[in-house]
């Protein structure tokens, strides 16, 4: 892989952790499960390699950024990242059944950001509920 692909993949995964981890700790709690959940959206949707997901949480790519770069940073993002972006960190949200008003605000000003239509907000948020219903099915037995 060149540097400068490996230099992508990293901003990616730094913008990535960052949304994710910004919504993860809107709710004031942060469960193991939302950390696992965004390791493993990394991989699996984003297709990022571990290498560059452990790269991207180094207190030297992401240890100074603040909501601003990240919202930047989607900004600048293909479309297609941006709503895999969009649909991940709804699949952060949607793990606790719950979402609470710093959620809700931070849902919007990424999907601001990126620049989506309202359909395409609602089409990301049906595709995290799918996934986040995968990573905890014995809740829907329940419901």
């Amino acid at each position: 892989m060149s540097d400068s692909m490996l230099n992508t993949q990293i901003q990616l995964a730094t913008t990535w952790f960052l949304a994710a981890r910004t919504m993860a700790v809107a709710d004031g709690n942060v469960p193991k499960v939302k950390e696992a959940a965004a390791g493993l959206y990394a991989r699996a949707i984003l297709e990022l390699p571990e290498r560059v997901c452990i790269e991207a949480k180094q207190p030297g790519n992401i240890g100074a950024l603040k909501i601003e770069d990240c919202l930047l940073a989607v900004r600048n993002l293909p479309r297609e990242l941006g709503e895999k972006i969009m649909t991940g960190v709804m699949m952060i949200a949607y793990s606790n059944k719950a979402m609470h008003p710093l959620e809700v605000r931070w849902a919007s000003m990424l999907a601001s950001a990126i620049g989506l239509s309202e359909e395409d907000f609602q089409r990301c948020c049906v595709g995290a509920r799918v996934i986040a219903t995968m990573l905890n099915p014995s809740d829907e037995e329940g419901a």
